[in-house]
């Protein structure tokens, strides 16, 4: 889960909840609760303790996730799926809705490839959501430091592990490369370097090039 990628790089993680605070659900995310919690992160829900986790409070839920939010990246999304609820309820508000493109045969990228279509903001790196809000000053972490202290490698998502093996520190490599190598598709390449980008493990040049930073 990407809320995992948020705690481990130190984040201020907000999760809201289909269910009441004393029924977890799914009871797997039992965990992740407690981790969100001991990082000073902070726990959303508009039920009773005891109520229980349904497909239609999901649902409901997704429109205090988009309220919540600045705006909304959109990853992958069925043809009625939460993902198009919250990208909707995202618009309604007059907030930015970004989309990384997909493959035009998945069924998971009907959602951004529509939104796109509709004027949402294609995102192929993750500049492509800072440039549009100029307002907001990003502070970007010093991982040089840190590096002196700890080994960063081992804090790498396991899910982003194999892009970050194939990276280097010195020569840049393209994000088709990055594909032939590991034989995947590129736009899951590009939504991995977009994570660790923004978990500031890596750097993104011109020409779609990246480099462990």
């Amino acid at each position: 889960m990407h809320i995992c990628g948020s705690i481990e790089t130190t984040g201020n993680t907000i999760a809201v909840l289909p269910s009441g605070l004393k029924n977890i659900y799914p009871k797997e995310n039992i965990d992740l609760y407690n981790k969100i919690l001991e990082n000073n992160g902070l726990i959303v829900t508009e039920y009773e303790d005891n109520e229980e986790g349904t497909s239609e409070r999901f649902l409901e839920r997704n429109r205090i996730v988009s309220g919540l939010a600045i705006g909304t990246l959109v990853i992958e999304g069925g043809y009625r799926s939460g993902t198009s609820i919250t990208a909707n309820l995202t618009k309604r508000e007059g907030k930015k809705v970004f989309c990384i493109p997909s493959n035009l045969d998945s069924n998971k990228g009907i959602t951004p490839n529509r939104l796109i279509k509709e004027g949402g903001f294609l995102v192929t790196r993750v500049e492509d959501i800072i440039s549009e809000y100029p307002e907001i000053h990003f502070i970007e972490k010093n991982i040089k430091k840190t590096r002196k202290k700890i080994n960063i490698d081992n804090f790498i998502s396991k899910e982003y592990e194999n892009i970050y093996k194939v990276l280097d520190e010195e020569k840049l490599i393209h994000v088709n490369e990055i594909s032939k190598k590991l034989n995947i598709p590129t736009k899951e390449v590009n939504y991995k370097l977009m994570m660790l980008e923004l978990e500031g493990r890596i750097v993104s040049f011109p020409g779609n090039n990246y480099k462990r930073k």
